[in-house]
């Protein structure tokens, strides 16, 4: 596989577990904090937009 599935499912496997404690998202106009406890419905929605990026990668065999 190509080094952008590869980091596709690293992001999968880690990352998105990791922002359950939080997380923060920067911006050119600065950073936004997220808690925990406000983490799930963003959490779910960055899952399904790399699941379907790695399904649509795996299908074309994209090489990064």
């Amino acid at each position: 596989m190509s080094n952008y599935t590869d980091n596709l499912r690293y992001s999968l496997a880690k990352r998105i577990p990791d922002m359950e404690r939080g997380f923060g998202i920067d911006t050119e106009y600065g950073r936004i904090d997220i808690a925990a406890d406000h983490a799930a419905p963003i959490i779910r929605m960055v899952r399904i937009a790399l699941e379907k990026d790695l399904a649509y990668a795996e299908r074309q065999r994209v090489a990064a």
